[in-house]
């Protein structure tokens, strides 16, 4: 009776300093990672803000992309994989070198500074991935405590550099799979979120702000008008995701010099963007988004900043995809808002959560966005617009690593247990 009692006191006790050790890493793991996104997005704001005045830059673009594909290739050990690799850390427990953080806090500076297409947050969520599993490799911390702590750094990563805790929260919960939230890991993933946001804003963060005015009328024709839009920002979000995955696939049969490869894809980004005749596609695309909040964009505009992004990042270039699919999703909602005599801001909110959302297979985090961003008032449209686009959206994603443990629907069931990469190969193994 004694040693039994022993047992359960040392097993409670061991129990209890794996809990203060985890939550003592999630915080520590959540200022670290607010702090490197205020100087990453201040980074960020001043090479824009320098390559605005010297368009040149653009065509040095090239080089940038073969310098990154140098130093990944050589020095990188799986950190081209970007978030996939923070994915699959979650998953099987793969290795994630700490060179990730310092090579995509640099690249992705640079290929903003170059012109590239791309967005911000695929830096700040490795940098926060990296890390916790830095740390909990430190720390030999045991399986499902290293899991938590490491949707902890995911969230902490989305929050701060977008200012959304709320929408990072559940970011944390839901990057890694397709039709699944890892409830286990609320409290970790809601505290790093709002951690990190605070520690960002306190050492002077600013967020751009976007009023999506008032609410239309509701009507049965507005509720119809919402679901077409919200059918072609789901068909937005797949091709988005197919066609950078293609793109990166082709490339890789054609040019089998992975250096030549970098440089031609970097010099097919230049061209185009070049033919765009301005800055509008390059980077973030901030001004994009602002024009489409007051009605001021063409359906022309998230055809051309879809391609440009698909190819900047095909090419190799870091940043990410998030800030642009905000660009893309937001223009085609305010071009269709012009079309059909509706609010162009109110359709360019939805449009914006929404072809960032299914891109991303994550419908909660879509709703929360649109909360954090625009406030409850139009929280019945989040719903509808999330839910649609994902389902619209299929099997595609910008995520591959990401695995399917519900399908969107009946007639997909078979790709349950897949990661969205291994589909094709997996059912053509099968047959």
């Amino acid at each position: 009776m004694k040693e039994k009692y022993q047992l359960s006191y040392q097993n409670s006790r061991k129990a209890w300093k794996d809990l203060i050790l985890l939550y003592s890493l999630i915080l520590l793991v959540s200022v670290l990672t607010g702090v490197i996104s205020h100087y990453l997005l201040a980074a960020l704001h001043f090479v824009t803000a320098y390559r605005q005045r010297h368009y040149y830059l653009l065509f040095y673009l090239p080089l940038i992309g073969m310098v990154s594909a140098f130093v990944y290739q050589k020095f990188g050990r799986g950190a081209q994989k970007g978030n996939n690799l923070i994915i699959e850390s979650l998953e099987n427990e793969a290795i994630v070198p700490g060179r990730m953080a310092v090579f995509t806090f640099i690249f992705t500076i640079l290929s903003h500074l170059f012109g590239a297409s791309v967005g911000r947050e695929g830096s700040a969520v490795q940098i926060g991935g990296v890390f916790a599993n830095k740390m909990a490799d430190f720390f030999h911390l045991e399986k499902n405590n290293r899991k938590w702590l490491i949707h902890a750094g995911i969230s902490a990563g989305f929050s701060s550099i977008f200012g959304t805790p709320l929408a990072g929260s559940f970011f944390g919960m839901e990057m890694a799979f397709v039709g699944n939230l890892e409830r286990a890991a609320m409290i970790p993933c809601f505290l790093s979120a709002y951690l990190a946001n605070y520690v960002s804003k306190l050492l002077g963060t600013t967020h751009d702000i976007h009023d999506m005015g008032i609410l239309p009328v509701f009507s049965i024709k507005l509720v119809l008008l919402v679901i077409l839009a919200a059918i072609l920002f789901g068909m937005f979000g797949h091709f988005f995701a197919l066609l950078t995955h293609s793109l990166k696939q082709i490339y890789t049969s054609i040019f089998k010099n992975y250096l030549l490869r970098a440089f031609i894809a970097s010099v097919i980004v230049v061209i185009v963007l070049w033919l765009t005749k301005g800055q509008r596609f390059m980077g973030l695309s901030l001004p994009l988004i602002d024009d489409a909040f007051v009605g001021k964009t063409t359906f022309l505009d998230p055809i051309v900043k879809l391609v440009t992004t698909a190819l900047s990042l095909a090419a190799g270039l870091q940043g990410g995809e998030v800030t642009p699919l905000f660009a893309i999703g937001s223009s085609l909602g305010s071009s269709l808002g012009n079309l059909f005599g509706v609010s162009p801001a109110f359709l360019a909110a939805l449009g914006l959560i929404a072809v960032f959302g299914c891109a991303a297979n994550a419908p909660l985090t879509t709703i929360m966005l649109g909360i954090d961003l625009f406030d409850v008032k139009a929280l019945p449209y989040f719903i509808i617009t999330s839910f649609v686009s994902y389902f619209v959206s299929g099997h595609q994603g910008i995520y591959t690593s990401q695995t399917i443990i519900h399908a969107k629907s009946i007639f997909l069931k078979h790709h349950e247990g897949y990661q969205i990469g291994t589909i094709k190969e997996a059912i053509k193994n099968k047959k």
